[in-house]
């Protein structure tokens, strides 16, 4: 039931990621058009008439786009926050044990007598053969989970005998092996979450200079740089911070 939750947080994150900036876009276009049109060929209005009301339609346009934006990276950063949370909990608890208790003891007897005769082995190929003839005897995620967490003191003691480089590489490419096998699938899926959302709630639905971005410029004007960061958009149309034109609220739209 984990792994679902997860894979659903995942698909969420995703779905605002690949997708709302498209829809943005795309709204803005279809809704934008025809009034814009209206306001540009009415007869009534005197051509400084019309580009005040266009002005003032982008500025509510704006307005509108900067507060979806702003809801949909609380969204995210809501969603972003859950996945993290539970991705790193699934890593962090424990596998399973097998349900046959005496499969397990024997397995902790093998381990233990492996230990045992690596330390007093003093042919390093012999001693790595060993290991490696251990580890492939055991494929279930918890057995090599536990022989995991014993290869610190396995390869201490073997690279005791002898610590060339071709013996590490062997050693490395045995190790490669039983973590490949210790890695349940919930790991992989919450490595694949927590890569995905290493961002946190910092996201940029817009990104820089790509046709979603330039299509909202076209339409709500320069404001549109300040997408990503909806609150300081939305400050800057009601007046509340200066520009490098003097305050906010003169030009924007251009």
């Amino acid at each position: 039931m984990t792994i679902q939750k997860l894979s659903e947080l995942f698909e969420q994150g995703y779905e605002i990621k690949s997708k709302f900036a498209t829809t943005i876009a795309t709204q803005l276009r279809e809704g934008m058009n025809d009034p814009l049109a209206k306001i540009r060929n009415d007869q009534h209005l005197t051509p400084q008439g019309k580009k005040v009301k266009v002005e003032e339609f982008k500025r509510e346009a704006a307005r509108e786009v900067f507060g979806v934006v702003a809801k949909e990276k609380a969204t995210y950063a809501k969603v972003a926050a859950e996945a993290t949370a539970l991705a790193k909990k699934m890593k962090t608890d424990a596998i399973k044990q097998p349900s046959s208790a005496v499969d397990v003891k024997l397995f902790e007897q093998e381990l233990s007598a492996l230990q045992t005769s690596i330390m007093l082995n003093t042919n390093v190929d012999t001693a790595i053969k060993a290991i490696d003839t251990f580890q492939s005897k055991y494929d279930e995620p918890y057995y090599a989970a536990e022989l995991q967490k014993e290869f610190p003191s396995l390869i201490k003691t073997v690279t005791a005998i002898d610590d060339s480089p071709k013996h590490k590489q062997a050693l490395r490419y045995i190790y490669s092996s039983v973590q490949a096998k210790a890695t349940t699938p919930e790991v992989t899926k919450a490595n694949e979450v927590l890569a995905y959302f290493s961002d946190g709630g910092d996201i940029k639905l817009f990104r820089d200079g790509s046709p979603q971005h330039d299509t909202v410029k076209t339409y709500i004007g320069s404001i549109a740089n300040h997408i990503n960061e909806p609150e300081n958009g939305l400050a800057i149309l009601d007046g509340e911070v200066e520009t490098f034109g003097g305050m906010a609220g003169t030009h924007v739209m251009e």
